[in-house]
């Protein structure tokens, strides 16, 4: 029972780090607070990833589309990104944003912390990028 608790708690702890590590990666805040003053200073509106370790689908979403570096430039550009944990980081920022769905995309206003826009589940490059010329769309 000691090595399968053992053996649970490394499977955890390693997981656990991917979030920070695809965060440094791509440059995205850790957060709430921080992204949301940053993007009160450079006047841009939040981009909130809501993700968990346990979850396919984010680390696919992550790796296929968020970690293209075209994407990634149009996202730094535009907005104030910030990627959280649905579970690990609960209570860090606003309950209205803890998805139901995985992963999940908000983009809020900082001043107001109003969802501008969502995008829920995983996207293809493609159909990313269609969701954010709606987004820029409507922005406008």
């Amino acid at each position: 029972m000691k090595i399968v608790l053992l053996l649970l708690s490394m499977f955890l702890a390693l997981n656990g780090a991917r979030i920070d590590d695809f965060a440094d990666g791509v440059g995205y805040e850790r957060d709430y607070n921080t992204a949301k003053a940053k993007a009160l200073e450079l006047g841009k509106p939040i981009m909130l990833l809501v993700v968990a370790d346990y979850c396919p689908w984010c680390k696919k979403f992550e790796r296929k589309t968020l970690e293209d570096e075209q994407i990634n430039k149009t996202l730094q550009k535009d907005f104030v990104p910030i990627v959280i944990d649905k579970a690990k980081d609960k209570g860090s920022y606003p309950d209205e944003y803890n998805a139901s769905l995985i992963p999940a995309i908000y983009f809020i206003d900082p001043k107001t912390e109003k969802k501008l826009y969502e995008i829920v589940a995983y996207k293809s490059k493609q159909e990313f990028l269609e969701e954010l010329e709606v987004l820029k769309g409507e922005l406008k």
